[in-house]
């Protein structure tokens, strides 16, 4: 990595720290509640570790947490998900603008920030609460190059200019019962990210809920881009990602890997986890079942997909 670059993230995180130095004093526990729409959202400190909590309002329970932040080392990815979405750099090493749906806390647009400065990182995300309470405990600083817009994140990109291309769209916009809005997931969605994206672009999708509903989205996916890579985590949830680039082989996959791990000097293996990348092929128990499978459309929520 050159001086130049090193020397403007080193002053990012340093001021990054100095913005979240204050929590270090803080008391374990709940720091910060609110109800916000149907959600009750909260911040939990646990030891050196923030949480950000997103619960049903009837219910004031979850098993997910939207976000984690370690106070000690605050651009640490640590959702194993979190750190897959950065496979997305496999086909675009270089990404000039990236859009987000889905901001949480945070922490993955703030990486993309960090890593690549002179990118345009857009976001939405519906819940304004969640964007207040990233700047103020997730040492989030909004500026020209990391925005959010409190939006529908599906209407936001339909609204945007066509002509102008983003080299990676994130979808990671979930509930806390472990589904995707459906509207995130149809044909009709990915033809529009298809629309707004550049050349050889990745769409990478977190697909959070159940296994049946994973392998449809994938197969809805593979309606509009001819490359579809899975990564399968022990969570439960795949990582998608989609594009119309030209097939790589895994020692294609594994080269550009290694080249960005070495190059960014990486706190994880992007090159292990490169190796894991598979295409539905290559998985046996979505083959088996691949013909039954429905192809989702805005036309028809499948009955059981909120059960």
């Amino acid at each position: 990595m050159s001086d130049y670059l090193g020397d403007r993230q080193n002053s990012k995180l340093s001021v990054i720290r100095q913005q979240i130095n204050w929590l270090q004093q803080q008391p374990d526990g709940i720091l910060f509640q609110q109800i916000s729409g149907e959600n009750w959202i909260a911040v939990k400190k646990i030891k050196s570790f923030l949480l950000l909590l997103l619960a049903d309002t009837e219910t004031l329970t979850t098993n997910v947490a939207q976000s984690i932040l370690d106070l000690n080392n605050p651009l640490q990815l640590i959702f194993p998900y979190a750190r897959a979405i950065l496979l997305a750099l496999i086909w675009k090493n270089s990404p000039k603008k990236i859009y987000v749906i889905g901001f949480g806390g945070g922490s993955i647009p703030n990486y993309f920030h960090h890593y690549f400065p002179d990118a345009i990182v857009e976001c939405t995300d519906i819940d304004p609460a969640a964007v207040e309470i990233a700047q103020k405990f997730f040492g989030i600083q909004l500026n020209d190059k990391l925005k959010v817009a409190i939006q529908d994140g599906r209407e936001y990109l339909a609204e945007q200019n066509a002509t102008v291309k983003n080299d990676i769209i994130i979808v990671d916009a979930g509930f806390g019962s472990g589904y995707m809005p459906y509207k995130l997931v149809t044909q009709e969605f990915y033809q529009l990210c298809k629309t707004r994206l550049s050349s050889a672009g990745a769409v990478v999708v977190n697909l959070f809920h159940k296994q049946k509903f994973n392998a449809a989205a994938v197969k809805t996916l593979q309606t509009v881009f001819s490359q579809v890579y899975l990564f399968n985590l022990d969570q439960g949830n795949t990582i998608a990602i989609a594009t119309n680039a030209p097939d790589l082989t895994q020692d294609e996959i594994f080269l550009k890997a290694e080249i960005i791990q070495d190059f960014y000097n990486l706190e994880f293996s992007l090159i292990e986890m490169s190796l894991q990348l598979k295409k539905v092929a290559q998985l046996p128990e979505w083959v088996k079942m691949w013909e039954t499978l429905p192809i989702f459309t805005d036309a028809e929520i499948p009955a059981e997909y909120f059960e």
